[in-house]
């Protein structure tokens, strides 16, 4: 595959977000709204430039209603708020989680039907158990996995963990290198929920199991919250305020089981490297090209199978690859710069693609990677909804 012929011709501008809460205590919409308005601000630009939007709305919580404004924020909802003059374009996605959402909006700007265009992701923590079985019975698929406690994704993505520490020979405890790294990463994040609360390895190892081999501190937080960014045209982007960041590449998953939401590592491993190989082929770098890199990690295993699928390491060194300061801010390949979603809340994976942008930029502060040209982002786990980006410091 040649190199895509639009790499660099598209570029984040603006980055924005809410304030990351553990209660509903404000309706999801306003935290939407903060964050949008932030990107916007952060961009240079007035809300009647914005004319296009994209968002994926989904609720991951199961057995909880899908409220329009409470517990998602629709591009419907997000229309009847800002009111937008000059709208031209929107869209949501299903299929590939937010990933999918800044991918659409960057085919739209390339096609000229929009030129400022805003993506947010809106993330509501329901009261109550955050998974739970709908109704009294177990339908369709999950009457194979409910009644053996498979309630949400931790239990089956358990499953999957457990298959690569067997299969490889590793030990549960090394994970905590991952999660104490990035939580000393997240003390640089003013925006964290974590931020100002350090985690020693005796704190990982000492934490209560969720669903073996994941403890606590393996999972991500589920918050209350938004993030959101601006994309344009580079040759607009340069007008604008800050320092842009070029898009070089983009892929998606082309790899699916049906299986694969419970526990199929085959699944993260084919859905991860498919997605990779298209990033890789269209920006014509290599993994040895990045000099910075962020990976979904709802759960700390996906980095794992991330570095393994993205071609980061052979499969089953990643564990081994993660120690000796490896994935430090000052290491040989800085990881989840921004304290990933185990430190910052979970928010999916635009947080993971704002700060793939902001290291490109140079607009990450204490947390700034040095001397940074090509940054890697793996959105979302690349089991079902995979999708990598890479960014770049000058266009090429």
């Amino acid at each position: 595959m040649a190199i895509w012929e639009n790499r660099c011709k598209v570029a984040i501008s603006g980055v924005g977000y809410s304030k990351a809460t553990r209660t509903a205590e404000r309706p999801l919409a306003a935290h939407a709204l903060d964050a949008v308005k932030d990107a916007v601000a952060d961009s240079g630009l007035k809300m009647e430039d914005i004319d296009g939007l994209a968002t994926y709305p989904e609720l991951p919580a199961t057995g909880h209603a899908e409220v329009d404004g409470i517990s998602i924020v629709s591009v419907n909802c997000m229309m009847a708020m800002l009111k937008l003059p000059n709208l031209a374009w929107h869209i949501q996605t299903g299929s590939v989680n937010i990933g999918g959402a800044v991918q659409q909006a960057v085919n739209a700007l390339l096609a000229g039907v929009c030129k400022y265009a805003v993506v947010w992701r809106a993330m509501h923590n329901p009261k109550g158990t955050y998974q739970n079985l709908p109704g009294q019975y177990a339908a369709g698929a999950s009457q194979f996995t409910g009644p053996f406690g498979f309630g949400g994704p931790g239990q089956g993505m358990a499953v999957a963990y457990t298959r690569w520490l067997e299969q490889h020979n590793k030990n549960r405890e090394m994970m905590a290198t991952l999660a104490v790294t990035q939580r000393k990463h997240t003390q640089h994040n003013p925006h964290a929920y974590f931020y100002g609360t350090p985690l020693t390895r005796q704190d990982y190892l000492d934490s209560r199991m969720v669903a073996y081999p994941f403890c606590l501190y393996d999972c991500d937080i589920p918050v209350q919250g938004a993030v959101a960014v601006v994309l344009t045209l580079a040759d607009r982007a340069r007008d604008l305020k800050p320092t842009p960041a070029y898009l070089a590449s983009y892929g998606q998953r082309l790899h699916f089981e049906v299986a694969g939401r419970i526990g199929s590592l085959s699944s993260y491993m084919l859905g991860g490297s498919s997605s990779a190989k298209l990033t890789w082929e269209r920006s014509g770098f290599t993994p040895k090209d990045v000099d910075v890199a962020q990976i979904y990690d709802g759960f700390s295993a996906s980095v794992i199978y991330g570095l393994e699928s993205y071609g980061f390491c052979k499969e089953g060194e990643a564990l081994d690859f993660i120690q000796d300061g490896r994935i430090e801010l000052d290491g040989e390949l800085p990881l989840n710069t921004f304290g990933g979603s185990l430190g910052t809340g979970r928010i999916h994976g635009l947080w993971h693609i704002i700060e793939g942008a902001l290291q490109a930029s140079g607009r990450a502060g204490s947390r700034q990677v040095k001397d940074v040209n090509v940054s890697f982002v793996g959105a979302s786990a690349p089991i079902v909804t995979g999708t990598t980006f890479i960014f770049v410091k000058e266009p090429y």
